[in-house]
């Protein structure tokens, strides 16, 4: 009787006692695969350790000792999260959000930090909002509490309120972290991409000069970002354009900008062409000293539209370079829009370095032909003398001959006149030939034309940006240039009835053309 009394009044203290021996290192191996067996939380805790990350056993473990302990739901969650990046699998970010929720319900202020980050790195901002209100006004942890505002900042920043940002960096908190290599990092930043003109009074950080990309760049880009990782993500676009495309050479390209979402107005949806309000560039005008500007958003199909340029956060350095090529006036050779306005007719003057809208028929003396048409081509003086570009199609000994125009497939190496597709919606007659009975004449159908027989990045985003084209800009660096951004805001306004606005945001847009003709065409809104 006694003792089995003993053995029960031992037994209650028993988790106490085998807690104690294995925290001192003094237990037997069937001590400790008892308490193992158990879930004593000392043994499942040193067990854990010896487990490789990731395995079963260190997951098992993990779910055992976060019924309890907050710390294992934190390790649960973060592995979730980062199996969640590799794979892009929603149910991974589920666990992680239920075991950040399960580490915030057993005390965990840092597992509020941290699921608010995940929110925001989701886009889902008011939950990244609502989760951090859950932090209590004191926070002990330094870290904690530095990882918060920090969170928060960058937020008021993604939601484009100057006002908050300055209210946290001026906040008490904000102070007490002046010397927090975590914190000035961010102020860098801030300072860097211009996100506020707030003199911060936690550190001096150095300006950062504004470097072009190259001494003989012919135009200037300033780019524009809303939030953070859209700058940074700029920054890292810029540099591979500048050490891979060629026609980085051309194109100042100074500091990303940061431009708060609240001062735009954009339609930017997938697989949709980004358009904006443009009136609303006046308010950077006075600040950007740059002819053409160019804002990156989180979706939306690029394009260029004058001196803008749109684009988003998935486009790589070749579909910025072909964008870019935009700018300096190459023309897609990929079909366009059905309706496009290049495509509505053969063109009165060359119009791109690489595109000419032409008639595909001609009639008459070869020579006398030839010299005619290489007039109207910009890229006529690339064109080799003994390169063709007719093609007979009708000859006899009675009439002038029928010409189709375009360079034999035998001289497909070289510069001459191809068919491009780029008017292809636009031109019902593309294939078809002219009628024995009627005049050559009469036949209106027309094509756009390429100097080049091979596909390039005017076509496909992944193809080179050929040599030849380079040529093309040295020998005629600004005649087909897209106008400033200014002749954006001023087009804007003209549609919206605001005509004398409109003429002066003309003149401004005037003044960045040195060609008079091109400045006189533009002082009149004929571009």
């Amino acid at each position: 009787m006694s003792s089995m009394i003993l053995l029960s009044s031992s037994s209650f203290f028993l988790p106490t006692y085998l807690t104690k021996q294995i925290k001192d290192n003094n237990y037997s191996r069937g001590q400790f695969s008892f308490a193992l067996k158990k879930s004593y939380v000392i043994a499942l805790i040193i067990q854990e350790k010896q487990a490789d990350l990731g395995s079963n056993n260190w997951i098992a473990l993990n779910r055992e000792l976060a019924k309890t302990q907050w710390l294992s739901a934190l390790k649960l969650a973060r592995w979730y999260q980062g199996k969640s990046k590799n794979k892009s699998r929603e149910l991974l970010f589920s666990k992680a959000i239920m075991w950040f929720e399960q580490a915030i319900r057993l005390g965990s202020q840092q597992a509020i930090v941290a699921l608010a980050q995940l929110y925001f790195q989701q886009n889902k901002i008011i939950k990244a909002q609502a989760t951090l209100r859950q932090l209590p006004e004191v926070i002990p942890s330094n870290n904690v509490s530095e990882a918060a505002l920090i969170l928060d900042i960058i937020i008021a920043i993604h939601l484009g309120d100057s006002t908050q940002v300055k209210q946290l960096l001026n906040s008490g908190t904000a102070v007490g972290f002046q010397h927090s290599n975590m914190l000035n990092l961010l102020l860098a930043d801030i300072d860097k991409y211009a996100i506020s003109n707030f003199s911060t009074k936690l550190k001096d950080v150095e300006d950062v000069k504004v470097n072009l990309s190259s001494p003989s760049c012919i135009s200037s880009l300033q780019l524009f970002a809303t939030n953070l990782k859209h700058l940074k993500h700029l920054e890292q676009l810029i540099q591979t354009f500048n050490t891979q495309q060629p026609l980085a050479q051309y194109v100042c390209l100074s500091t990303p900008r940061y431009i708060s979402i609240k001062r735009l107005d954009c339609m930017a949806q997938p697989q949709h062409t980004i358009t904006c309000d443009e009136t609303l560039w006046r308010t950077i005008a006075e600040d950007v000293d740059s002819r053409h500007i160019g804002l990156m958003l989180n979706e939306g199909k690029a394009n260029v539209h004058f001196g803008i340029l749109y684009f988003d956060a998935n486009d790589n350095a070749e579909v910025f370079s072909h964008e870019v090529s935009h700018l300096l006036g190459f023309v897609d050779e990929y079909p366009l829009i059905k309706g496009h306005n290049k495509c509505q007719g053969i063109q009165s003057k060359p119009f791109s370095h690489n595109i000419a809208v032409l008639k595909k028929y001609y009639q008459g003396d070869k020579k006398e032909l030839r010299a005619k048409i290489l007039k109207n081509v910009s890229w006529a003086n690339s064109i080799n003398a003994n390169t063709p570009i007719l093609q007979v199609i009708d000859k006899t000994p009675d009439k002038e001959n029928i010409w189709l125009l375009g360079t034999p497939l035998e001289y497909k190496d070289k510069i001459g006149i191809y068919i491009s597709e780029s008017c292809q919606k636009s031109n019902s007659d593309y294939s078809d030939l002219p009628s024995r009975t009627t005049s050559i004449n009469q036949v209106t159908r027309y094509s756009a034309f390429k100097p080049l027989s091979r596909r390039t990045q005017l076509r496909y985003f992944a193809n080179d940006f050929p040599k030849e084209y380079l040529t093309l800009i040295k020998e005629n660096p600004s005649d087909y240039f897209m106008p400033s951004f200014h002749y954006n805001i001023a087009l804007a306004l003209y549609q919206q009835g605001e005509v004398s606005n409109a003429k002066y945001w003309l003149s401004q847009a005037a003044q960045w053309e040195n060609n008079l003709m091109r400045k006189a065409r533009v002082l009149i809104g004929e571009l």
